[in-house]
Order: structure tokens, then C-alpha cells, then sequence
């Protein structure tokens, strides 16, 4: 986390990238490791205040407190500084009602894969396993949208906080 109200992350295969604009601003960098254990701490209360520390963050609730340490940030996978994101085939919004389900559908049928994909200008969410054709799948539709490709993802890639989601999918492999 650098300093400001803008918040990146990528993933460590760094094919996925995010970006957040935030209500808070931060005053100093601190390196978070594990991202999905950290937002697994911040979900633990719904109003927890942050404490800075030299090398550690309490995320305080009431009577409770959890002490988390930063990362050096030199191991970290970051974004690099000047990266231009390629241009994106297609941008939709994702509702956290559609994330939640279709994560929940993942976790139910033991589907590691979500394609999104367009059937007949429709486009759809699908929770699937992209190696076994006689797997179950649960979709669901999306806003009309126009794109040229599927785009695969595994669902442990979309742990992501609750709330609605503008997503950007660019087709480019050198992302």
C-alpha cells in the first residue's frame, strides 16, 4: 500500500491486477503479504479502526484487537512504476449479489474455474471446471455485453472484498 487513497494489488501469477479508489488516505507505504488473510482480518468487524505502527497495523473493534505485521516490501509482487494497462476488450459491472453466488456456487460444486462469456449478446458468468466437459456449471447473466473472446479465470484469483465491481478484461497474454 503506497501512500494516498488509491490502492493496487496483482496477483502473484501477475495476470490480475486491481485498483481501488478509497474513502481513507494512508500517510505512509506499508507491504501487506498475503492480501486475502489480510481482508479475512478486516472482515472480522464491521467498523474496526486501523493503528499504524512501525512494522505493524492493529485492527481494533471494541475490546478486540488483531496485530498484523507488514511485508518487506521488496518480496512483495507489485505493479510496476509507469505500467500502462493494455486496451480492455470489454468493461462490465459485477453486483456483489453476482459474486457472492457464483463464488458460493464454486465452493458448493468444487468448481475451480469462472469464464465470462458472451451467449447470443448476452454475457455470462460461469462457474465451471474447464477440464472436465461433464462438469457441473451454474451461470449467470451479466448486462448485454460485446466481446471477442471467453476469459477464464480460477476462482481462487477473485477474493475479493464485498461490494459491486467495474471490471476491465483485456484479451492481451502479455499483461
Amino acid at each position: 500500500v503506497k501512500e494516498g487513497d488509491t490502492l493496487h494489488t496483482m496477483s502473484t501469477m501477475k495476470n490480475i491486477i486491481g485498483r481501488a479508489k478509497i474513502e481513507e488516505s494512508f500517510d505512509r507505504q506499508f507491504g501487506i503479504y498475503d492480501l486475502n488473510e489480510f481482508l479475512g482480518v478486516m472482515s472480522l468487524s464491521k467498523d474496526a479502526d486501523l493503528v499504524f505502527d512501525e512494522s505493524f497495523v492493529q485492527v481494533k473493534n471494541g475490546r478486540s484487537r488483531v496485530k498484523y505485521f507488514f511485508s518487506d516490501p521488496s518480496i512483495l509482487v507489485t505493479i510496476p512504476e509507469g505500467f500502462n494497462p493494455p486496451e480492455t476488450d470489454c468493461t462490465f459491472r459485477i453486483s456483489q449479489t453476482t459474486l457472492s453466488d457464483v463464488t458460493k456456487a464454486c465452493s458448493v460444486l468444487q468448481l475451480p474455474d469462472v469464464v465470462i462469456r458472451n451467449e447470443d449478446n448476452v454475457g455470462v458468468l460461469v462457474a465451471t471446471d474447464l477440464k472436465n466437459t461433464t462438469s457441473h456449471e451454474y451461470k449467470v447473466e451479466l448486462d448485454p455485453i460485446d466481446f471477442p473472446a471467453n476469459f477464464h479465470f480460477k476462482i481462487d484469483n477473485l477474493k475479493m472484498t464485498a461490494g459491486d465491481y467495474d471490471l476491465s478484461v483485456a484479451s492481451d497474454k502479455n499483461v
